[in-house]
């Protein structure tokens, strides 16, 4: 099966593979969200948040707080959007 790709959808993959790392661990989480720091565990890297952020700016995923049930912070939860979720799609499909 051949999959056809346009050329500015070829460069966002290429120039976001980290970005992509980040789309594909919560595409297979259940829910597809996860707290930031369970999320930067299971990439394996403490130092990819910039890429979590840019990922948000970018529309591919949303962050939301989330008050703590007693004392503590508020936790960020990251979850995939609609436009996150579509290129995660297309990157597994090209793997």
């Amino acid at each position: 099966m051949l999959l056809q790709v346009d050329k500015e959808t070829l460069r966002l993959l290429i120039k976001h593979r980290a970005m992509l790392r980040v789309l594909s661990i919560l595409v297979k989480q259940k829910g597809n969200a996860l707290p930031t720091r369970m999320l930067l565990q299971k990439l394996g890297a403490n130092n990819l948040h910039r890429v979590i952020l840019q990922a948000e700016k970018e529309g591919y995923i949303k962050r939301k707080r989330v008050k703590p049930q007693g004392k503590g912070n508020y936790r960020v939860y990251n979850s995939l959007t609609p436009k996150g979720r579509r290129l995660a799609e297309l990157n597994k499909k090209l793997e």
